[in-house]
């Protein structure tokens, strides 16, 4: 492979900027929302209740592994796919009626906050800013 055309810049792209403090407002959401949720329950996590709690606070933790990633320009992956994933499960609660009665406009902020991070995150300039920044990583190759 050879050098990419345009020098990579260190600074990452202003999506990607902007997707990193999302992915951890999207993170201490789900936080606050599992330790409601943990509160409610009175440590009654039986009948797979416990799922409720246990599979969002790991696409919490995934979320800010994959900020910090994307910020250091290793992977805009890692942070698309928690994201995303954490974007269906707040629509499949919200489609479902276990999450959101009467939050309004807060519960539509939780929802559209992984949903413009996985949007940001997976944006061509971010894309193409991670991978020159890996091709910079990679030892050149030894003329045989």
């Amino acid at each position: 492979m050879s050098a990419p055309s345009v020098p990579v810049r260190r600074r990452p792209p202003w999506p990607a900027l902007l997707a990193a403090p999302l992915a951890v407002l999207s993170a201490l959401a789900v936080a606050f929302f599992g330790l409601i949720a943990l509160a409610f329950s009175n440590g009654q996590l039986d009948d797979g209740a416990w799922l409720f709690i246990a599979v969002p606070a790991l696409l919490a933790l995934w979320l800010l592994v994959g900020a910090l990633l994307l910020v250091l320009g290793r992977s805009w992956l890692a942070l698309f796919l928690p994201a995303a994933a954490l974007a269906l499960v707040v629509v499949w609660g919200i489609l479902d009626g276990t999450l959101g009665e009467d939050n309004g406009a807060f519960l539509i902020l939780v929802w559209a906050l992984p949903i413009v991070t996985a949007l940001l995150a997976v944006l061509p300039p971010v894309r193409r800013w991670v991978a020159g920044r890996r091709q910079l990583r990679r030892p050149a190759r030894r003329a045989r």
